[in-house]
């Protein structure tokens, strides 16, 4: 295949990935999370004050937002996007699906990259119908082509995830070490995209650094002879966290950790505490009975449950914002391909083989200390291993057959059976998601902030439930209300645990189990199991399967 075809079809696969990734994001998912409200809702107070929700000039380390302390850079991509588009659903969801697709785009070049060198030796194979075709680039042109159609990216690429653009900034990372074996001026820079991750997610803080390391000792001979280069880079590098790391390592950090983690579960320790006690505290129940054992299984549980089949190929993440609940993460059709990639792998490249094993498994890890796995956001940073080692076996099946009309009948047969798989997956995400899923994604907050706006003025006071939610961001998101006046008139404080609540503001009062005492003339929200048979009923809200939500009154 010559280099101008080979550009042709990249080109292509990089517009069906945009396509697949942009067409209708403001209404599939069908409504935003309260996270995405959050970053949407600070880069508009960015743009407008240069401040965020709290009133920090430009932060540079973390936005406090609810509390949870979001990294940065997800903040700063969205504020182009909501000057040019406004403050809405599709300015807040571009910067994800932008960076899906440029994702797609540079797992060509790092597949290519990885691959050419180490498989030097193979020859050229001819495809029946597609010409001579190098084997590193036809393994990279089919990762791109795979990474296009997953499931599991297409829908962190649909929603405003960080753990998306992240994604994006280590593959971006990888490439440009890989790089470096030819160019040692990759040296100075290679770094940086792993930095641009430690301000992206959290996950990414720990996962861009070992990935980063693994590929320092995958191209330790050319560094050895660029030290000088690497160093630098890395002293560049270094400079460019020192703005993060006061934050870092401050007990903020530590609340969203400590939330999740499960080595603050003190049932762990009760259990073996009880265990020890009923062995009589002999000596070997203080070996076997010990705490940091029990911690250490449950650790190897929840790594390996971020690889079990069925998370993989049959139903995927638990949470219906990560899966369609109908499909894996991955194609079905690619599980024997990713088993065959891994075998052919170990025994044409090893070293390969090997430095993707590392980037898997540094991966999982960060997200193996949660309580909630598998948890497909958590390690989307592995994905391109899943994408590399399923090229590789289907690349190398196909190449395992040398009468060229046998090659074209298998070609065409899997790439019918992938076609029909994320045919499937497509129809359940465009046509029965949205209805299915819709109480999932916090819908009913923009519809019945709606409605208040055409009635407000005629109440002193707006009583909104905070059962599906957080309502206040949804209320700055939707009214585009300006931080200034947001400032003034707030009833917020941080509680014990770190965590940031708003009361109220302007007329609205944000409720969890006490609707308080009314203020003159009052505007009720709430889930339609508190609202008293004596209610005078304006607008019941429901969700796209027709479930009531949210209903209004007085």
């Amino acid at each position: 295949m010559k280099h101008t075809a080979i550009g042709t079809v990249l080109f292509l696969i990089v517009i069906l990935s945009g396509i697949l990734r942009i067409t209708n994001i403001g209404t599939n998912p069908p409504s935003i999370s309260w996270d995405e409200a959050s970053i949407g809702y600070n880069a508009y107070s960015i743009l407008k004050t240069g401040r965020d929700e709290h009133g920090r000039v430009l932060p540079v380390d973390t936005f406090a937002a609810f509390g949870d302390y979001k990294p940065p850079m997800p903040v700063y991509l969205t504020v182009p996007f909501v000057a040019i588009f406004g403050l809405n659903e599709l300015a807040v969801r571009l910067p994800s699906a932008i960076a899906g697709t440029l994702t797609v785009l540079a797992l060509y070049f790092l597949v290519n990259e990885l691959l050419s060198h180490s498989l030097q030796g193979k020859k050229r194979f001819t495809v029946y119908g597609l010409g001579d075709v190098a084997y590193s680039e036809a393994i990279a042109i089919s990762a791109a082509a795979l990474l296009s159609i997953t499931p599991w990216h297409i829908m962190l690429s649909r929603a405003g995830f960080e753990a998306n653009i992240a994604l994006l900034f280590i593959t971006v990372g990888v490439l440009w070490v890989l790089a470096a074996r030819h160019n040692d001026r990759f040296l100075y820079v290679c770094w940086l995209p792993f930095v641009a991750g430690v301000y992206t997610f959290n996950s990414a803080r720990y996962a861009g650094p070992m990935i980063a390391a693994g590929s320092v000792l995958f191209i330790w001979n050319p560094i050895r002879t660029a030290r000088k280069q690497f160093v630098i880079g890395v002293i560049i590098a270094a400079l460019a966290l020192l703005p993060i790391i006061p934050h870092l390592v401050s007990k903020q950090s530590r609340l969203r950790f400590d939330e999740v983690s499960i080595f603050t579960d003190l049932n762990v320790v009760l259990t073996a505490n009880a265990r020890r006690k009923y062995d009589g505290n002999t000596w070997w129940s203080g070996i076997l009975d010990n705490r940091r054992l029990s911690y250490a299984h449950s650790y190897l549980v929840h790594f390996f449950d971020n690889v079990e089949p069925r998370f993989l190929f049959m139903r995927g993440d638990g949470n219906p914002k990560f899966s369609i609940q109908d499909t894996g993460e991955l194609l079905l059709v690619s599980a024997p391909f990713v088993a065959y990639g891994i075998l052919r792998l170990f025994q044409d490249a090893p070293g390969v083989a090997w430095f993707l094993v590392w980037w898997l498994a540094v991966s999982i890890a960060p997200a193996a200390v949660a309580r909630e796995t598998p948890h497909a956001l958590r390690v989307e940073n592995g994905l391109p291993v899943y994408m590399i080692v399923t090229a590789y076996g289907f690349v190398m099946s196909l190449v395992t057959i040398h009468k060229r009309r046998l090659q074209a009948i298998l070609l065409l047969i899997f790439s019918l059976l992938f076609a029909f798989n994320f045919a499937y997956f497509w129809h359940n995400l465009t046509s029965h998601y949205p209805t299915e899923f819709s109480g999932e994604w916090q819908y009913g907050y923009k519809q019945a902030i709606q409605y208040v706006d055409t009635v407000k003025n005629n109440y002193d006071t707006v009583v909104l439930t905070e059962s599906i939610g957080r309502p206040y961001i949804y209320v700055l998101f939707y009214d585009r209300v300006d931080p200034k006046v947001f400032w003034a008139q707030k009833d917020a404080s941080f509680d014990a645990a770190g965590f940031y609540n708003v009361y109220g503001f302007g007329k609205y009062r944000f409720v969890n189990d006490s609707i308080g005492e009314p203020r003159g003339r009052t505007l009720y929200i709430l889930d339609p199991q508190r609202v008293p048979t004596s209610a005078h009923v304006l607008k019941t809200i429901r969700v796209l399967n027709g479930a009531p939500v949210l209903v209004i009154f007085d």
